[in-house]
């Protein structure tokens, strides 16, 4: 695997709509993306991006809202709002079964995101303590 951009780093929100006036108003990003409720991983999701136009050659900023009971509430406790960041990879399992090699612990196995028009994702916790996403390629 070479990493060849960095898709977006995910931040985890007590309100999406307030983070969204913030980061509209405050940083001149630009959403693009609805809103969208993920009932599997009990979230609200949104992408933002730095600027209006030609998005792929940007990274993403995804605010997050637990809805019901998600990890996610785990780590607003915890006031460590910068959640994950994500990679995109062509082949996920592949992906999953060498990292898995140096000691990742996959925490959530591949699944479909509505964020992502299902493509799928797949959560892993680094040995340097962290969560690192990957986002199946179309």
């Amino acid at each position: 695997m070479k990493l060849k951009n960095i898709h977006h780093v995910g931040i985890a929100v007590p309100s999406i709509e307030e983070a969204l006036k913030f980061h509209e108003e405050s940083l001149g990003m630009k959403q693009i993306t609805d809103v969208v409720y993920d009932e599997l991983q009990k979230v609200k999701v949104v992408l933002l991006s730095p600027e209006e136009t030609n998005h792929e050659n940007y990274s993403y900023i995804e605010l997050v809202e637990s809805v019901g009971s998600s990890p996610v509430d785990q780590i607003l406790k915890q006031r460590n709002h910068l959640y994950h960041y994500c990679i995109e990879v062509s082949k996920l399992e592949e992906t999953l079964e060498k990292v898995r090699k140096e000691h990742a612990i996959v925490v959530l196995r591949p699944t479909p995101a509505k964020l992502f028009n299902d493509r799928r994702i797949a959560f892993v916790w680094t040995p340097a303590q962290y969560l690192l996403e990957f986002l199946e390629k179309d």
